[in-house]
């Protein structure tokens, strides 16, 4: 992957008497939500003003408690009417609390936020944290809106270059800022062999046994079933379990698919659909190998770092933000993994089977290696004070 876009640097901005909105749908804990909790806390240790317009959620109250300011629009509405009568609610919030950048995480709110910044003359930008569509036309005219503002940033080179193909902007309007994580949460040495097996327990998964974690919502293009038929082809004699960590969200259907799989192989009993989890650190901590077979490219995919974070090999789809994530070389070369042709089975359970017959120290010399490579690249004090110096480049 061409590095050609700007990644800014990570050095500490100082923001004091500025004043930075974050307009974003709803506070629940997706990736655009958590970031934006994650960069009030930053704008508030950098001096400034962490302002959120948002309809609410269950991350208000950690916002407040960084220190950021909620204020409740409806921001989260498709509807054209309520859309334009948000520029002129985000257009007052900014002259009331003399706001100098607001940045948009999401379309719908995005438009309302660049037609408010030129009303009152202040830097707009948002961030691309989804899929780069090429088609639909009118698809691609509402999501160019991500790239009207002085700058967009985008979560991997991949998807910069998916920007820069699609909208046609400059090379030079893309920052690439990527998703951090929080190494010191996520070590494994935080965890005692008594909590490993406590949540094995939990999984009903026996102490001994060798585990497969997939982090993800339960959907098909994330490859879940990809990953149980390359489990039942495995040529290794190890008979891993397999440890689903994600809600269904209501897709019920695909959750059935899985269980039709794992009755016509010898996998009935060795699947684990664990749904939503808490304690995602834990869960990491408790298995053996991270695999990620999302059958199409990821703008970015976070679970590869925290993986890795984690001190876990890693196993992904050879695809969008995952060729950058993944060092796919031997351990002793630096990797922390290995990447495979999407949708491909086959090819996933080769590598398994790889993963399966190193030795145990092979193994943890991937997940150093993995951690090393967050550590360098994907903490989320390097992504905050990135995100901030293109804060200090707009505001001048």
């Amino acid at each position: 992957m061409s590095e050609r876009f700007t990644m800014p640097s990570t050095e500490a901005v100082d923001l004091t008497g500025r004043t930075i909105l974050q307009v974003v749908p709803e506070l629940e804990t997706g990736g655009a939500e958590i970031t934006t909790w994650e960069m009030a806390e930053a704008i508030v240790k950098a001096g400034g003003r962490a302002l959120v317009a948002s309809e609410g959620g269950s991350l208000s109250t950690a916002i407040e408690k960084a220190g950021g300011e909620i204020f409740n629009l409806p921001v989260a509405s498709k509807n054209p009417f309520t859309m334009w009568a948000n520029i002129r609610r985000l257009a007052q919030l900014m002259r009331d609390e003399k706001v100098d950048l607001i940045h948009g995480r999401s379309r719908a709110p995005c438009w309302s936020s660049l037609l408010a910044a030129r009303r009152v003359r202040r830097p707009y930008l948002a961030t691309y944290h989804s899929k780069v569509h090429e088609t639909p036309r009118l698809k691609v005219f509402y999501n160019s809106v991500m790239t009207r503002g002085r700058l967009t940033i985008a979560n991997s080179h991949f998807t910069a270059a998916r920007i820069f193909q699609v909208h046609g902007i400059r090379e030079t309007a893309l920052r690439v800022i990527p998703r951090g994580c929080d190494p010191a949460a996520l070590d494994r040495k935080r965890f005692s062999e008594a909590d490993i097996k406590n949540k094995r327990a939990q999984w009903g998964v026996p102490a001994s046994a060798f585990v497969i974690i997939c982090p993800a919502r339960l959907t098909s293009w994330k490859g879940q079933h990809i990953l149980l038929h390359a489990v039942h082809q495995l040529k290794s004699d190890t008979a891993p379990y397999v440890v689903c960590v994600g809600d269904a969200q209501g897709r019920d259907e695909y959750v059935e698919t899985l269980k039709a799989i794992t009755k016509s192989t010898d996998m009935q009993n060795r699947l684990v659909l664990a749904g939503h989890e808490n304690d995602m650190p834990a869960a990491y901590a408790a298995a053996d190998l991270a695999v990620m077979p999302s059958t199409i490219a990821e703008p970015f995919g976070r679970t590869t770092i925290e993986a890795q974070a984690a001190s876990l090999p890693v196993i992904a789809s050879d695809a969008g933000g995952f060729r950058e994530t993944v060092i796919a070389k031997a351990a002793d070369a630096g990797g922390s993994g290995f990447l495979v042709t999407p949708d491909h089975a086959e090819d996933l359970a080769a590598a398994i089977d790889e993963a399966l017959a190193m030795s145990v120290s092979e193994r943890q010399k991937l997940g150093e290696n993995g951690r090393v490579n967050v550590l360098e690249n994907y903490t989320r004090t390097a992504m905050c004070n990135r995100t901030l110096q293109v804060y200090k480049e707009l505001i001048g």
